[in-house]
């Protein structure tokens, strides 16, 4: 089934000169720009620590919209470029495929919230929400907002899917524009009404394709894709050529793509060793990037506060989740290489030595190397073991294994793939590791702290890992700390119901959790820190807005205050065995939109390029 969309009629000619161009392929042939000049428009602090979604600017590059999560909750926040102020949204929602109305007077976005499903707008100025589509049971993507008010989507039901359309006005009655739709990613009409692009995923990549919606004709552009978080296409104002963000096959990081309609080559934009997360046609003519900045380092600064010192980020790598020796001459951490088309999926653990002033010496070297993810990095209290989180053998457990030694790793739990087990801590006696994991797979735990008995002369775990009660809570436990004395466990308590985090103690044989500080956005990738003295706890948050930051709370007032300052702001803290220092991930990331400098997309319909 068919349904033409009305609009001024594509030159045909460009239609038929659409030709089958695996990306690589133009990209040996395209020519990349240097030395372009942007122009910032927005700059946002996000506050996810994996996930990274682009920032979209307006057509007039007047505003931009950004998606991120905070609590648990994806939330828009919309800046204005002249004046840097910014609209956020409040409410609990699954906001995500963020687009603009054509003539950018409102956020459109798809909610997957199940109370909240279907397609949204947000008015920039004043945050207000409106549903513009209800799809009922169906489920809907990639909405689209054309000029006439129709909203254009791909719709799920059952098996079925179907690239549809709403119609402007009450009761938005749906019609099927091109059914059977199956392998559909992004789909977006063109200016004129006549055609429709979209991503074909298949095995892990995708092509670039277009039809034409009255006759079914159907052409490649570019093959062998790799796509990111946030998967989109643009046309260009006058619908001659196409925009997008992906890696070619050999690609390390994934660049901007101008794509012609009429045969020519596709060129592609690299842009200073950065990612390009989204590209977006500005309608004077710029093409605006959404570029991905992140660097993590592990820096150390006093526990009565300031900003920390890098001590790991003189070399090339990057460090993350520091611990530290028993007797304080060294840190370990986890080392990576950070991109995001190859994800670090190769994990290992570093170590620095550091003098008797905590001074580093020399420089990093390998404390650990396994084929996949080994971090957590946490010494016995003798020194004489490593116990730590990885997925060798194709495991998601904790091990352990001798320090300096040549033996191999002894795996500790059998949860198996899929359990989301964290860094594990030592009992001052050095017979118990503390962590959390959602356990076996199977047994739908939505996370749990667990406790497994080990052997300190031989390294072999005395009997299965036992799961602490914890009476009374619901939600995600994540992360484990024993206390100095060994009496109690500190850990991460994520809500089902408002994603609020809160740091809880319960003893360490189990019980009822105590409620020790709660706030909007927390960092749930570690656990709280005790201090020396086990009076107050560490931990990191950052309400939503701006980089994480650590936090002291006193366990018995519960009042807080702020530890680290600094741009790249903290996280993941660790308390020195003289407790007078705190190890602390430093971790920058942020996503800014640029517009290049008019002319610098070139002639966009084919005549030329960037």
């Amino acid at each position: 089934m068919s349904f033409t969309l009305v609009g001024p009629r594509l030159r045909s000619a460009a239609f038929r000169g659409l030709a089958a161009v695996p990306l690589l392929m133009a990209a040996a042939c395209g020519s990349d720009v240097e030395n372009v000049s942007d122009v910032v428009l927005a700059r946002h602090v996000h506050t996810d620590l994996y996930d990274a979604y682009p920032g979209i600017p307006s057509s007039a590059g007047d505003r931009v919209v950004f998606a991120d999560y905070a609590a648990d909750r994806r939330s828009l926040t919309v800046y204005d470029v002249a004046t840097g102020d910014r609209v956020v949204t409040r409410t609990q929602g699954g906001r995500s495929r963020v687009t603009w109305s054509p003539d950018g007077s409102r956020v459109v976005y798809v909610d997957r919230h199940s109370d909240r499903h279907g397609v949204w707008t947000l008015d920039p100025m004043t945050g207000e929400e409106s549903r513009i589509v209800d799809p009922g049971d169906a489920r809907i993507d990639y909405p689209r907002l054309l000029p006439d008010g129709t909203v254009t989507a791909l719709r799920y039901a059952g098996t079925d899917t179907a690239w549809v359309a709403y119609a402007p006005g009450p009761g938005r009655a749906m019609s099927v524009v091109v059914d059977r739709t199956g392998r559909w990613v992004a789909p977006v009409q063109s200016p004129d009404g006549r055609v429709v692009a979209y991503l074909r995923a298949a095995g892990g990549r995708a092509d670039l394709a277009v039809t034409e919606i009255a006759t079914g004709e159907t052409r490649t552009l570019a093959a062998d894709l790799q796509l990111g978080w946030d998967r989109r296409v643009e046309w260009s104002p006058t619908g001659g050529a196409l925009h997008l963000a992906a890696a070619g096959i050999d690609d390390s990081l994934f660049v901007a793509w101008h794509v012609p309609l009429d045969g020519g080559l596709a060129e592609r934009l690299e842009h200073n060793g950065r990612d390009v997360l989204a590209v977006t046609p500005l309608a004077d003519g710029r093409v605006a990037l959404s570029l991905y900045h992140t660097r993590t380092a592990v820096g150390l600064v006093p526990v009565t506060g300031g900003e920390p010192t890098d001590v790991t980020s003189a070399g090339s790598t990057s460090a993350f989740l520091p611990s530290w020796h028993p007797a304080g001459r060294a840190l370990g951490f986890i080392t990576f290489s950070w991109r995001r088309v190859r994800m670090p999926i190769d994990f290992d653990l570093g170590v620095l030595d550091l003098d008797a002033e905590g001074t580093p010496t020399g420089t990093v070297r390998t404390l650990l190397s396994e084929e996949g993810e080994d971090y957590g990095a946490a010494w016995s209290p003798d020194g004489r073991w490593l116990a730590f989180h990885s997925h060798m053998e194709q495991s998601d457990d904790i091990w352990l294994v001798p320090v300096g030694g040549s033996e191999r790793p002894t795996r500790l739990t059998r949860f198996g793939p899929g359990a989301d087990t964290g860094e594990p801590d030592w009992s001052p006696d050095g017979r118990t590791l503390a962590f959390s994991s959602h356990g076996p797979p199977l047994e739908g735990n939505p996370g749990s702290v667990y406790t497994v008995a080990v052997d300190p002369a031989t390294g072999f775990a005395v009997a299965g890992p036992v799961r602490v009660p914890l009476d009374g809570f619901r939600g995600y436990a994540m992360g484990a700390r024993f206390s100095p004395d060994g009496e109690r466990l500190a850990f991460y308590g994520r809500s089902f119901e408002d994603g609020r985090v809160t740091v809880y103690t319960v003893p360490a044989a189990g019980g009822t959790p105590t409620a020790v500080v709660s706030f909007v956005n927390g960092e749930p990738y570690s656990a709280p820190e005790w201090s020396a003295d086990g009076a107050s706890l560490f931990y990191s948050r950052n309400d939503g807005f701006g980089p994480f930051q650590v936090w002291r709370v006193d366990i018995p007032t519960g009042a807080t205050e702020q530890v680290t300052t600094g741009v790249p702001g903290a996280l993941q803290p660790s308390v020195s065995p003289d407790g007078r220092t705190l190890a602390v991930t430093m971790r920058e990331a942020a996503i800014e939109v640029v517009a290049l400098a008019t002319g610098s997309a070139g002639a966009e319909d084919g005549s030329g390029g960037w």
